[in-house]
């Protein structure tokens, strides 16, 4: 049962800029109702100028959060354009590896997030390609959209 989430942006910072803050607050509400724990890594919410500047930060997040035995599941913030930018992070002297050995994590996220789903392969973790937070969770409407709540919910 997953019970702790931790959000992670290893594309783009959206999540930390100021236009953003309501589709958060709409999704940290939603996902509450679930009965979870949410934290936001580290850098999750630094904003774009400084995660796109820092590839290192972002891969220290992912990297934390297959570290913290609490996390039952890595949800990602939105996709982006440059993850595979975290590439020389996680994987000099087997850094990712290392994190994720004996995991059982769920790694939820899609678009360039793709990517990090084909890194993890790398290293033996199965992954689903799917939603991600701020497109799927903090969807705008009343609530998620059915196909989206439905199979987050099965998830």
């Amino acid at each position: 049962m997953i019970k702790n989430i931790a959000i992670v942006s290893l594309s783009r910072g959206v999540a930390g800029e100021a236009f953003a803050q309501h589709e958060v607050e709409i999704g940290l509400k939603r996902l509450a109702g679930y009965g979870v724990n949410v934290q936001f890594m580290p850098n999750a919410l630094r904003g774009i100028d400084y995660l796109t500047t820092h590839p290192e930060a972002r891969a220290a997040d992912l990297l934390q959060a297959f570290r913290d035995p609490e996390v039952d599941m890595i949800l990602c913030a939105i996709g982006g354009d440059d993850t595979y930018r975290l590439a020389p992070y996680l994987f000099a002297n087997g850094e990712l590896e290392t994190a994720v050995s004996g995991t059982d994590k769920i790694f939820l996220g899609f678009s360039d997030t793709t990517v990090n789903h084909m890194m993890l392969h790398k290293v033996g973790v199965k992954t689903f390609y799917g939603q991600s937070f701020l497109s799927d969770v903090c969807e705008l409407g009343g609530e998620m959209l059915p196909y989206t709540r439905r199979y987050f919910e099965e998830l």
